[in-house]
């Protein structure tokens, strides 16, 4: 019969004996052990091994008793955040805010509105007719508009005069306001 072994069956191979070996590890450090029979003691200098024939230590059984009784205890999780374990919701602090007396505020009187934000940014000239036309390049509320003398701007407003360093504005009620160039 002829086999031919491939890396990955060589792995496959040594993974399996691997995990054989730790599970039987395992089992032989877990299986009880026999009190009869020699029992191997290290000493506490580690140099010297006795055998001690059919008899146990006193030192031993009082801490195996105490291992055996914590390992029978459930566990407690530690105080902190165990996202495993859920437990009991913790009051609020309600008690405070049902205390305090809350009392309602006068309505408050809406602000004004803004003024609209104005920026001249640039006057153009050109010609029609034989005459020269100024047009102003004005930031109206952020955004450009090329206006001429009678334009309306927003909010009511309206371009008086255009001149060659500064426009002359007014609102509805005809407070004029100059704006110059930068």
């Amino acid at each position: 019969m002829h086999f031919s072994l491939t890396p990955r069956s060589v792995g496959l191979v040594l993974a399996t004996v691997a995990t054989a070996g730790w599970i039987q590890s395992v089992i032989t450090r877990d299986a009880p052990v026999s009190r009869r029979g020699p029992v191997a003691l290290q000493t506490s200098r580690g140099s010297v091994n006795r055998l001690h024939a059919g008899r146990s230590t006193d030192t031993s059984v009082p801490s195996t008793a105490r291992l055996r009784d914590f390992m029978s205890r459930p566990t407690v999780p530690a105080k902190g955040r165990n996202p495993f374990v859920y437990g009991e919701r913790t009051a609020t602090r309600s008690g405070l805010r049902d205390a305090v007396d809350v009392t309602p505020m006068a309505a408050l009187e809406p602000p004004p509105p803004a003024m609209p934000v104005f920026r001249l940014s640039g006057i153009a000239s050109n010609t029609e007719n034989g005459v020269a036309v100024l047009t102003a390049i004005l930031i109206d509320n952020g955004t450009m508009v090329l206006v001429k003398a009678g334009d309306k701007l927003s909010n009511g407003y309206s371009v008086v005069r255009v001149e060659e360093a500064a426009v002359t504005i007014a609102d509805s009620a005809g407070v004029a306001q100059s704006i110059r160039l930068p």
